[in-house]
């Protein structure tokens, strides 16, 4: 392992003196200078590896990922016991706004977006699955994104190895943003259009011309359904109706490069299927935009003129700097607290609203 971390420069300044703001023509804006974190060796700080925000979220996020497929916990490992403190969790909260699908064989909680679609397909109205992510979402916003989900955490591990990220411009990212909606209109239009069919006994036609999309549209390009239901299908069928996949093998190896993808891709821009592809991130962030639990800028340590550290760590790319201090209403913000635990001056808080 390397001998540094990432760590930001107590001043969180330029090196160079910036022109005094009176010599500078009052019709010319300011130009900030995009700076990347700056490195500390550990000598300095030995315990800051462990004691900090970020690695408590890893470890988080490792444990949830683990306890969301709890059901290996006992087919391979034999620990009936954390099973069981898992599955007593599921019997009282059975889904969270992540993105895990509802079919994992292994699979202990599903994700409320996944779930709330297959209920929409059966001709369901999900009432009890809508309720209990909006209250989670209006209390602690997307954190289950940057705390629990499980492709998120793939994503941010896959990312660690990388110091400097690609980041698109404003516009760029702004007009990437917008497909995530499109995609949720189309999956929601589906599988509202499926539950009506079903129930009125005409979906026979519908269902043959969607095939594999019917119940789920996203599912066949979802990368939790492909690592969590069509790789152990494959690995260990479940029944003989999911051996199908053998014999059209060239659509199960393009989903798999597909997701094989979307983590390479990710080694370059952190959480990039989160900003722009996910749907049930799009979802989430509808109700989470005033959410209780929130991040705010203490105006009196926060240096926006001369500093960006937040905007350059934020995994979601988003301009921190232009939300009031007060509170940052972004509905991409999945509280990582990146951006907290980079700040040289320490401006960033949570905050309840």
């Amino acid at each position: 392992m390397a001998e540094d971390v990432d760590r930001i420069d107590e001043t969180g300044t330029d090196e160079e003196e910036s022109e005094p703001e009176d010599e500078m023509p009052e019709d010319e804006p300011k130009k900030v200078e995009i700076k990347e974190p700056r490195r500390i060796s550990l000598r300095s700080n030995p315990l800051g590896l462990i004691l900090n925000i970020r690695m408590l979220r890893r470890v988080f996020q490792i444990l949830a990922f683990i306890g969301i497929n709890g059901y290996i916990l006992l087919a391979w490992f034999r620990m009936p016991n954390v099973q069981a403190f898992w599955l007593s969790i599921w019997q009282n909260l059975p889904t969270l706004p992540i993105l895990a699908p509802l079919e994992a064989p292994f699979g202990v909680i599903a994700g409320s977006f996944d779930t709330m679609i297959r209920e929409f397909s059966t001709g369901i109205f999900p009432f009890f699955t809508i309720g209990a992510m909006l209250i989670i979402v209006v209390i602690f916003g997307r954190a289950g994104c940057g705390w629990i989900c499980p492709i998120g955490t793939i994503q941010d591990l896959v990312t660690l190895p990388k110091r400097t990220k690609t980041r698109p411009t404003h516009g760029t990212e702004t007009e990437l943003r917008k497909v995530k909606a499109y995609v949720f209109v189309v999956v929601a239009f589906l599988a509202v259009w499926v539950g009506f069919s079903r129930l009125s006994g005409t979906a026979e036609t519908l269902e043959n011309a969607l095939g594999a999309f019917v119940n789920d549209a996203f599912a066949p390009l979802n990368p939790a359904y492909i690592l969590f239901v069509l790789l152990p299908d494959q690995l260990w069928p479940t029944s003989l109706d999911t051996l199908w996949y053998f014999s059209q093998w060239e659509w199960a190896l393009l989903q798999m490069i597909f997701v094989i993808f979307v983590f390479f891709i990710s080694f370059w821009i952190p959480r990039w299927f989160c900003r722009w592809l996910c749907p049930a991130g799009w979802f989430y962030g509808v109700f989470s935009r005033d959410a209780l639990i929130g991040i705010a800028r203490n105006p009196a340590r926060c240096t926006p003129d001369t500093c960006n550290v937040c905007e350059v760590v934020c995994p979601m790319n988003i301009r921190i700097r232009k939300f009031p201090y007060k509170h940052m209403y972004s509905p991409d913000c999945i509280m990582c607290l990146d951006c907290k635990s980079h700040c040289p001056n320490n401006a960033i808080i949570l905050k309840f609203s």
